[in-house]
């Protein structure tokens, strides 16, 4: 029971984290064309762009895989394969920490400080300063579901579906 309790956070998390995720996506494709501009003269401006969409498609997607085996496992975890049932948990840890790290290490460095630390909020662009926290706020998430996913795995030996 309290196994299916961490997947049902999980799931709430992650509904939480793709709603961020995506306004924080909204806000920066409002720049898309500017930046486009900048980049056709800029290999810097460029490689920003790129790390952009990397990172924020990183943890959309990881947010939704996340979404999607929660759901499963708590209306379907009995009857997965043992496999699905006790390798999911530890192999969803590692691939959220992994996307919270490379999104980290674009966005915020790798001193740890929030998002806005290092991503200077710009005045007369509000729009680009919400996807920022919007950002900060994906990154938490990513944080959240990683110890959830940690939690699950122990739960799962422990506890067994």
């Amino acid at each position: 029971m309290l196994l299916k309790l961490v997947h049902v956070a999980q799931i709430v998390i992650a509904a939480y984290g793709a709603m961020q995720s995506q306004v924080a996506i909204t806000k920066l494709l409002e720049y898309e064309d500017a930046t486009k501009k900048l980049a056709k003269i800029s290999s810097e401006a460029e490689r920003q762009l790129q790390k952009t969409r990397t990172t924020q498609a990183a943890g959309a997607i990881t947010i939704l895989v996340s979404f999607a085996i929660s759901v499963l496992l708590v209306t379907r975890g009995a009857s997965c394969s043992f496999l699905v049932r006790y390798l999911s948990s530890p192999f969803m840890a590692g691939a959220v920490f992994a996307a919270r790290t490379y999104i980290q290490d674009f966005w915020a460095g790798k001193n740890g400080k929030d998002v806005t630390a290092n991503k200077v909020p710009l005045p007369q662009m509000k729009d680009y300063n919400e996807a920022l926290e919007r950002t900060q706020e994906a990154i938490k998430v990513l944080g959240w579901l990683t110890m959830g996913w940690i939690a699950s795995s122990a739960l799962a030996v422990i506890e067994g579906y």
